[in-house]
């Protein structure tokens, strides 16, 4: 006796997909990687870069007093640059707290001094960038002005009358694109006719005036 079995269809989506478990790898976060990442450090790291990018600039202690040193050797020997003289030290002074504190004392003056001359150069390079910009908002205001005054054809007038040699004005209304078309005013020749609603096609005012423009 046979038995007979259908045919069995399965599709693909049946079939078992993830047949392997996945571990996290190196660099996806793992938990023992997570506790040896020091987060804090990573995040004062990511907010002085940030602070620092909103200032415009990323400098340190160490280049901005590289950036003052320069600015002191720019300064010009006329303009009252001063120059440091050590203070003179008498020989017979044996007494080493006095000297100490006489060097603490000389090294804080020349420190002020140094400051102080900073300080002017800066205020200086300041009020030469203030008068630039003043200079150039003036003759900025000074050029949208005559454009203004050039683009306004009364005040041109008012120019152009106080000299002899002023450039002739005139107003006349200037020839349109369409004056010599060929279609301009095609229905001035048609008669001025009251309106009417006629329902045919045929007996119609308008295909009346047809047939007689162009047939007959």
């Amino acid at each position: 006796m046979r038995i007979f079995k259908p045919s069995v269809q399965q599709s693909a989506k049946n079939l078992p997909g993830h047949t392997k478990l996945k571990f996290r790898q190196t660099g996806q976060a793992a938990e023992e990687e997570l506790r040896a990442k020091d987060l804090r450090a990573e995040l004062e790291a990511k907010e002085r870069k940030h602070f620092s990018k909103q200032g415009g600039t990323e400098s340190s202690f160490e280049d901005e007093r590289k950036r003052d040193l320069e600015l002191l050797q720019s300064a010009p020997p006329e303009g009252g640059a001063r120059q440091l003289i050590p203070k003179a030290i008498d020989a017979d002074d044996e007494d080493p707290e006095s000297s100490e504190s006489s060097d603490d004392d000389d090294d804080d003056d020349e420190e002020a001094l140094l400051l102080a001359e900073l300080e002017r150069i800066k205020k200086e390079r300041a009020e030469d960038a203030a008068k630039k910009a003043r200079e150039d908002a003036d003759a900025a205001a000074k050029l949208r002005e005559e454009e203004l005054r050039s683009g306004n054809p009364l005040l041109a007038i008012g120019a152009a009358g106080g000299g002899a040699g002023g450039a002739d004005l005139s107003f006349n209304i200037k020839r349109r694109w369409d004056d010599d078309v060929v279609f301009k005013n095609q229905a001035r020749g048609e008669p001025k006719q009251q309106k009417r609603f006629v329902n045919d096609t045929i007996r119609n005012d308008f295909h009346r005036r047809f047939l007689q423009r162009y047939i007959r």
